[in-house]
């Protein structure tokens, strides 16, 4: 074992329901239900269908959402995890730096639904993952990010299998070999965002990172120091090494909270614009008048978000200047089905999408964007940040069941999502997981 293992495992390795502060608790209990609402609603997009024709049937004691079929643990972690990430509209996180959720809560939901595991069980267990992966995806650096690697899943496996070993009841060697093992299968490059391969990159984490702790639980070996050792996950995928500090944070903070949820669906880099150019609009400015946008963000952006003139959902999903030329079109954008072919095909957008400009300023934050709009009366400027969490969570819960409301009611009915996001709601009371997950159940 190195360090960082041995680290990771007398912070959070014997960590109990008890010990969560409770706004660690709400937050985690907000990202379950949140992610539920994106399995379900993803659950119905064409590599979903994919995913379950290939490695689905209806044998097994695992859900899979959105069908009658049925897998073992780590093919409806693979299946669930990219339905849960289809859409874009899961979670994210500053701190891990990439989408928390999306890789990890798979892997722990397949293994407590087959292990009749408590909703409190399930919470703890995705706590644990979330400040493993949150402390590796913080001291490996954003340089990783910058590289070309895709984070949610090269980061999120370690969550996976930190979830899994906790739930399987691994000792401190075992864990060190899940990490190990993990490091092994970090994987996803960022050439392909805007395909149907982005959401299979959390998926495949989901599976491999409840593999690790599996194969860990029956001996299999790896070696203790795969992460941070020489030749190992931070040499070969990073700079050489993790950052000391970064790693100390995690050691009297938690990341859970942290969390920042999405209420457009599209890729989070966008939201800053949305949300400016929205502002703008609120102060009485008519869309019909605007003759320009002007963007102003980060210059890393652009190797997510920098799709010059989408003409598919997928890509409008990450285009700033097709996200602000659906806006400007009345399109609202928190709906899904903004984001498909015929929207982003419709004349009026793709029209618009030659008077949005991106221009970038290093000093800006990477989820800042300043906005400049012209119209024949003049300039409008504002800027949006979004990424501070919610104080609120009261505020933050209730908007998220709206979120829940929206995504399942059209793939599982008004009835199931009410009774469904109130079991959700209650997780922590509930004695087994397996109880409630024919809730996501369709024939």
């Amino acid at each position: 074992m190195t360090e960082l293992t041995d680290h990771l495992w007398s912070r959070f390795g014997s960590l109990t329901f008890e010990d969560l502060p409770d706004d660690v608790r709400r937050t985690a209990n907000h990202a379950i239900l949140d992610w539920f609402g994106c399995v379900i609603a993803g659950s119905q997009e064409p590599l979903a269908q994919i995913l379950r024709d290939e490695f689905t049937d209806s044998d097994g004691p695992c859900t899979i959402a959105g069908s009658l079929r049925r897998a073992g643990v780590l093919r409806a972690a693979l299946v669930n995890g990219a339905a849960g990430h289809a859409l874009d509209f899961d979670d994210t996180s500053p701190v891990m730096g990439g989408h928390p959720t999306a890789p990890m809560l798979p892997a722990a939901v397949a293994i407590a639904e087959e292990q009749k595991r408590t909703g409190a069980d399930l919470l703890t267990a995705y706590v644990v993952g979330m400040e493993v992966q949150s402390a590796i995806g913080s001291s490996i650096g954003n340089e990783h990010y910058l590289g070309g690697w895709h984070t949610t899943a090269t980061i999120g496996v370690f969550g996976a299998a930190a979830a899994s070993s906790w739930l399987l009841g691994l000792d401190e060697e075992g864990f060190a070999t899940a990490m190990g093992i993990a490091a092994s299968n970090a994987s996803g490059v960022k050439a392909n965002f805007g395909t149907m391969t982005k959401p299979l990159h959390p998926g495949q984490a989901a599976e491999r990172g409840a593999m690790a702790a599996r194969l860990a639980a029956r001996g299999y070996t790896a070696s203790g120091t795969a992460i941070d050792g020489n030749q190992g996950f931070a040499q070969a995928a990073g700079t050489g090494s993790l950052d000391a500090e970064r790693l100390a944070w995690i050691d009297t903070n938690w990341a859970t909270p942290r969390t920042l949820f999405k209420f457009h669906a599209a890729c989070h880099l966008t939201h800053a614009g949305i949300e400016a150019t929205s502002s703008i609009l609120d102060t009485g400015v008519a869309a019909a008048d605007i003759e320009r946008i002007e963007l102003t963000v980060n210059p890393s952006i652009l190797d997510v978000c920098g799709i010059p003139d989408p003409t598919t959902g997928l890509e409008a999903k990450f285009s700033l200047r097709g996200t602000q030329a659906l806006l400007v079109n009345g399109a609202d954008t928190a709906a899904i089905a903004t984001y498909t072919d015929e929207p982003v095909n419709r004349p009026e957008v793709q029209a618009f999408i030659p008077n949005v400009h991106v221009e970038t300023n290093a000093t800006l934050g990477s989820m800042a964007t300043e906005v400049m709009v012209q119209t024949a009366s003049g300039e409008h400027r504002a800027v949006a940040d979004v990424s501070r969490p919610n104080s609120d969570l009261d505020a933050q819960g209730t908007a998220l069941r709206r979120k829940f409301d929206a995504l399942s009611s059209p793939v599982i009915g008004e009835a199931a999502t009410a009774a469904f996001g109130d079991q959700l709601e209650a997780l922590t009371s509930t004695n087994d997981v397996s109880t409630f997950l024919k809730a996501t159940v369709i024939g």
